[in-house]
């Protein structure tokens, strides 16, 4: 792999979107890698630390949403609800998208506002949510990866799904059909405004289950919980997994 040039990053800092699409296609795969290498690394050098007083797996949730919760905020948590119901009404007016890649095209949409609404959430309600809703931990278990009681979970998930709720019950085609905001409408806009590239697709095909079936599934259920569990399950790479037993054999597991 290249390094990256000091006139690349000189141009994004001047505003060149060529230059930051091709600055993040650089180094996106090695980002992903390092965050899941580290929580990873983690998890195996604290081996000796589970007592068997809660499930393994539940264990390692733990660790990952300890990581994830002490991170530093990034900008893109400073996204509203508002700002999304404003994007959602200019992208109501534009014509729909009906060339051959529709389909596909709309589950990158799809997949990257329900993302979206996600973020809108403050972390410790996201968390709660993909806990509780996506990965349908039960309270218990959830409380016991967020430290924090069964009640003061469950109020977090009720408080994170009434948000969604109230902003997809008023914005969203596919949870409510009387709403203006469809898929292949936003198609259109997004790659208008430079928030969607069909040639470099962030979401689509990039999990375990085709999107094109996901997206007649859901379109049929009207409901929260379908749309944010119908994103893909991400593949890890097989390299990272060569690299990850490599580090693991000149470092360790901590396990005495």
């Amino acid at each position: 792999m290249h390094k990256t040039s000091m006139d690349t990053i000189q141009r994004c800092l001047a505003g060149d979107k060529d230059a930051l699409e091709t600055l993040v296609q650089h180094i996106q795969q090695r980002i992903y890698n390092i965050a899941v290498r580290e929580i990873l690394i983690r998890v195996i050098t604290n081996l000796s630390s589970f007592r068997g007083d809660s499930a393994f797996e539940t264990w390692v949730h733990r660790i990952a949403v300890n990581h994830l919760l002490n991170l530093k905020q990034h900008t893109i948590e400073l996204l509203t609800y508002e700002e999304g119901s404003e994007h959602i009404r200019r992208a109501s007016e534009w014509a729909e998208y009906t060339d051959l890649d529709r389909q596909l095209l709309a589950e990158e949409v799809k997949i990257s506002c329900t993302t979206s609404m996600l973020i809108c959430l403050s972390r410790p309600l996201r968390i709660a949510y993909i806990l509780g809703v996506i990965l349908e931990l039960n309270s218990k278990e959830a409380a016991y990866i967020l430290d924090v009681t069964p009640e003061a979970f469950r109020k977090r998930l009720s408080l994170a799904r009434t948000q969604l709720r109230n902003f997809m019950g008023s914005n969203c085609g596919l949870f409510n059909p009387d709403n203006p905001c469809r898929c292949t409408k936003k198609i259109s806009y997004d790659v208008a405004i430079g928030r969607m590239d069909p040639r470099q697709l962030r979401f689509a095909n990039k999990g375990e289950v085709s999107p094109i079936t996901i997206v007649k599934h859901v379109e049929g259920l009207r409901d929260d919980v379908a749309l944010l569990r119908s994103h893909p399950h991400y593949v890890v790479p097989e390299r990272l997994l060569e690299e990850l037993k490599q580090m693991i054999q000149q470092r360790g597991t901590g396990v005495e």
